[in-house]
């Protein structure tokens, strides 16, 4: 099934992902686009199962005063890296 909504583009950033307060560690995008994100080389630390819901966090930026996040859950997992999508919690 075809989880994006927009085109892709090829965007590498340096990213954190987080299952609640655990890190699993810092990890780079191969591209994204408005429904979602795609990370390398993080398939073997991340248990898709378990961490249905994940917090990708976009490490520090100069350009930026904050550190920007987002919340996302895991579509599909190759030998390269996960597919994520943008989800919204609800509190």
């Amino acid at each position: 099934m075809e989880y994006r909504c927009a085109e892709r583009s090829s965007v590498i950033e340096q990213v954190e992902l987080w299952n609640g307060k655990e890190k699993y560690g810092e990890f780079e995008t191969k591209d994204y686009c408005l429904g979602g994100i795609f990370v390398k080389n993080c398939q073997n630390k991340v248990d898709a199962h378990s961490a249905s819901s994940l917090t990708v966090k976009f490490c520090h930026n100069p350009n930026l005063s904050y550190q920007a996040s987002h919340h996302a859950v895991v579509v599909h997992k190759t030998d390269n890296g996960l597919g994520l999508k943008w989800s919204h919690r609800q509190y």
